[in-house]
């Protein structure tokens, strides 16, 4: 019986599956920024730098249920790292995290 050539066309099969849906991500991100469903990446982040201050140190652009987030990783002037969910479509901040919100403890510096 030969199945080992079948077997490696499956995984093979299988193994391109993440890749391709990658792809496809891609190309509809950029199908929604080319149809002005989504804001440039550029606007998001001088809002992110205006708000916040500090340099963008990634960003990612998620495809949810409802619509697409970016998603901003940066550092604020004073070191800390935060981290920003924006909604793609509108601008508007959904959510931050990060040690931006806690000011005291340990986390206080040469007093």
């Amino acid at each position: 019986m030969r199945t080992g050539p079948a077997l490696l066309l499956v995984a093979l099969l299988l193994a391109a599956g993440p890749a391709a849906q990658a792809g496809d991500d891609h190309e509809r991100a950029r199908a929604a920024l080319r149809e002005g469903r989504i804001l440039p990446l550029e606007r998001i982040v001088e809002s992110a730098r205006q708000r916040f201050g500090g340099e963008v140190l990634d960003v990612d652009l998620e495809d949810e249920e409802d619509g697409f987030q970016y998603e901003l990783k940066l550092i604020a002037p004073d070191g800390r790292i935060m981290k920003l969910d924006y909604d793609a479509a509108t601008g508007e901040l959904l959510r931050s995290r990060g040690r931006h919100q806690s000011h005291g403890g340990s986390q206080s510096r040469g007093r």
